[in-house]
């Protein structure tokens, strides 16, 4: 049985209590990866509200993990053909 921790992270200035299966330190280094992306955008487009954020920061991270994914079956193919 996984045992889940409870952490306070920061985003944006508001504290969360996030519920999650990893270690404390990998949820916190989660959401300090998460408060460091919606601060970079939050500076790059100021005049947009907490909803518009959050989305424009889910759809760019969205987009990372699938190039990533890509990436990531383009070499596994690559090393099957080995």
């Amino acid at each position: 049985m996984t045992q889940e921790n409870r952490v306070q992270v920061e985003l944006l200035g508001e504290t969360f209590t996030v519920k999650g299966e990893g270690t404390a330190a990998e949820i916190q280094g989660t959401g300090g990866f998460l408060n460091e992306q919606l601060n970079y955008l939050s500076g790059r487009c100021p005049g947009l509200n907490a909803k518009n954020l959050a989305l424009l920061t889910a759809f760019n991270l969205a987009s990372e993990l699938l190039r990533v994914r890509r990436d990531y079956e383009a070499l596994a193919a690559i090393l099957d053909k080995q």
